[in-house]
């Protein structure tokens, strides 16, 4: 076996393969049998038929044919093995040369993930600042307005800011309390933001200095991605029929679809830097971590029987595995920030 490899833009791989006769006649007592059963002349039960008589009856044509459709999956597994591609979507395979006594020439045409090249993200990190979160008591106030104003009542009356009503809104002994537990409140969710805003500062400037090609086929499932979370948003939040929203947006599916090209693009550059960055620091969740985020996700359906039905075990390690390395890294890049 003789193998070529040429590269191509947008992280394409080209695999020119020959496979000398010899090679590829190994096949053919198993195509013969196996394409043999199907054969049907008078005189002999079906699955009956001599080898011989059914080899000429089939002809060499269509025996060629299949031998080199088994030699070719054969040989793409050995390949890929042997070579180590981090494979993405099917191959595109191109027979270039069958004929009796002459080797088999192939071409197979893979798309991979990209090699990439990272700029100094440490130092880049390292020059993010984490701003310290600071809540006003205009803003405790305004959380506090807007509990009263939705226990307004049916003549439109509102309750006053007291004791009384803090016991209405939960297990509070008064509105020092209430006041405290909104405090904190506020407090979680500004640091929750002052944590992703960081996160995303230092990602994008990564990102940006990261030279990469990004294979057509990663674009294509993210726009995929981004339409799903569109039709979802409409029937959640706008609770009509996507058709409807479509009608109502003046564009057709296609046309909402090619204007997530950039923004799919940003996205996808983002994770193949991040999965690169996990791998240069060596950063992996433990098997603990991984079946304790499996079991959090499984927890979320009301039958166990149905999530045995409905989930893949292997996919789902292989998601949570992902996705727990992926809050490794963005923590990791986040920790190098000023404070």
């Amino acid at each position: 076996m003789k193998v070529a490899k040429e590269k191509l833009p947008k992280s394409q791989v080209r695999l020119r393969i020959e496979l000398e006769p010899e090679e590829c006649e190994t096949y053919r007592p198993g195509v013969v049998e196996s394409l043999a059963k199907d054969v049907k002349i008078e005189g002999f039960r079906p699955g009956h038929v001599p080898v011989a008589m059914a080899e000429k009856h089939i002809g060499e044509g269509i025996i060629l044919e299949e031998i080199a459709r088994i030699a070719i999956a054969a040989t793409y597994g050995k390949v890929m093995q042997e070579h180590q591609f981090d494979v993405i979507g099917d191959p595109e395979v191109r027979v270039v040369k069958l004929a009796p006594g002459n080797p088999l020439e192939f071409e197979i045409t893979i798309a991979v993930l990209p090699e990439v090249t990272l700029p100094e993200y440490k130092k880049i990190a390292a020059e993010s600042e984490k701003r310290k979160v600071l809540i006003e008591e205009k803003e405790i106030q305004e959380a506090l307005e807007w509990l009263k104003n939705s226990r307004k009542t049916e003549d439109g009356i509102t309750p006053e800011l007291n004791n009384e009503f803090a016991k209405t809104i939960g297990n509070f002994e008064g509105l020092a309390e209430l006041r405290e537990s909104v405090s904190e409140g506020l407090q979680h969710e500004k640091e929750a933001q002052e944590k992703d805003r960081v996160r995303q500062e230092i990602l994008e400037n990564i990102a940006s200095q990261a030279v990469l090609e990004i294979p057509d086929l990663l674009i294509e499932r993210e726009k995929g991605v981004l339409l799903q979370n569109v039709k979802q948003g409409v029937a959640q939040m706008l609770q009509i029929p996507f058709e409807e929203y479509i009608k109502k947006s003046g564009k057709t599916e296609q046309e909402l679809i090619d204007s997530f090209q950039e923004e799919a693009g940003k996205r996808v550059k983002r994770f193949l830097v991040l999965r690169e960055i996990a791998n240069r620091e060596s950063i992996n969740p433990s098997q603990e971590e991984i079946e304790k985020e499996a079991a959090v996700i499984l927890s979320h359906y009301k039958q166990a029987s149905k999530a045995e039905k409905d989930i893949d075990p292997t996919r789902l390690k292989e998601y949570t595995e992902g996705v727990i390395r992926h809050e490794k890294t963005l923590q990791f890049l986040e920790d190098l920030a000023k404070i």
